[in-house]
């Protein structure tokens, strides 16, 4: 049976998880899927996290541990574990998270089905998950595409870049620490742009999106998201790689007469995430003024119907 199923790389990227990299690796050595191999690239971390790979690799022997000298992103280790991936499919686990022992099993499964029922050639298979911060167990976190209709193609990008009003779809949060694909399907995307701190995972979507990818999701809570600290989470870094993240794919959003709406919309999401309303309003109504009259109207009409429907409950 194990040679009869593909072989899945899990890839986890490790920077200074000294706490929490076991937790994630064990997570992977416990799923059923028996054909896989896991890799892990240290990306120079400099709190023990080399000593805690060690021992996880003496104790699972089939741990392949890519130690890096100069530290150089997330998307940089996720470029090289792409390069060192054995694995037909590749699934990506992040440092402090914990995946389900069915996680590889269920989206496989979400992925071969999908592309038997759509003919589809890139797909990219995210899931639910749990939140947990301080301890305590948020509301799950919905995946894109968790059930049909799917999104796909260019919509997705403007969904992410707030310039797009579309109630046709299942929309959700995607994720790289949620993610599977096929490893050729990494590579005719092309690699994880590694001048991103941040919005790697979003570039990553928005240049798959361009080429017409399809993204789905498996309808349940796979991977346990541990929201921890650090440096690069803090202050203004998220809206300064989100706005870098406009300027890359300035050329597409002009054409799409939503490059400063997408621009303010970036300065409202990041003040909205951290409760800071009258900021967030005030970028917000910039935004819309921004948008392309069509749009507007699409987004101003779906306002209309959520307000309704909440008023009938």
């Amino acid at each position: 049976m194990q040679l009869e199923l593909p072989c899945i790389t899990v890839g986890i990227a490790c920077f200074n998880a000294a706490d929490t990299i076991a937790r994630a690796i064990e997570s992977a050595t416990k799923q059923d899927w028996p054909n896989k191999e896991i890799v892990v690239v240290d990306d120079a971390s400099t709190d023990g996290s080399e000593a805690v790979l060690q021992e996880m690799a003496r104790q699972y022997p089939g741990l392949r541990v890519i130690p890096c000298e100069v530290n150089q992103g997330v998307a940089a280790a996720r470029n090289l574990i792409l390069a060192e991936a054995r694995g037909d499919l590749v699934a990506f686990f992040d440092d402090d998270d914990e995946s389900c022992q069915d996680r590889l099993t269920k989206q496989w499964r979400r992925l071969t089905d999908y592309e038997r029922l759509h003919g589809a050639e890139l797909v990219l298979c995210y899931s639910n998950r749990h939140v947990v911060r301080t301890g305590q167990t948020r509301d799950v976190g919905m995946s894109i595409g968790r059930e049909a209709p799917e999104p796909r193609g260019r919509i997705v990008a403007n969904h992410l870049f707030g310039v797009l009003a579309d109630s046709h779809h299942v929309w959700g949060k995607l994720g790289s620490g949620t993610l599977m694909a096929r490893r050729r399907t990494f590579l005719a995307v092309g690699e994880f742009d590694a001048s991103f701190r941040r919005c790697e995972e979003w570039d990553f979507a928005v240049r798959a999106a361009l080429r017409g990818a399809h993204f789905i999701g498996v309808n349940e809570p796979l991977i346990i998201q541990y929201k921890t600290a650090s440096a690069d989470k803090s202050g203004k870094t998220a809206l300064q790689y989100a706005l870098k993240l406009r300027r890359k794919h300035k050329d597409y959003l002009v054409k799409e007469k939503a490059y400063l709406a997408s621009l303010a919309m970036a300065h409202a999401r990041f003040h909205a995430y951290r409760d800071h309303h009258w900021r967030n309003h005030l970028f917000l109504a910039l935004a819309y003024c921004l948008l392309p009259p069509s749009v507007l109207a699409a987004k101003l009409a779906s306002h209309l119907i959520g307000y309704n429907a909440a008023r009938m409950v």
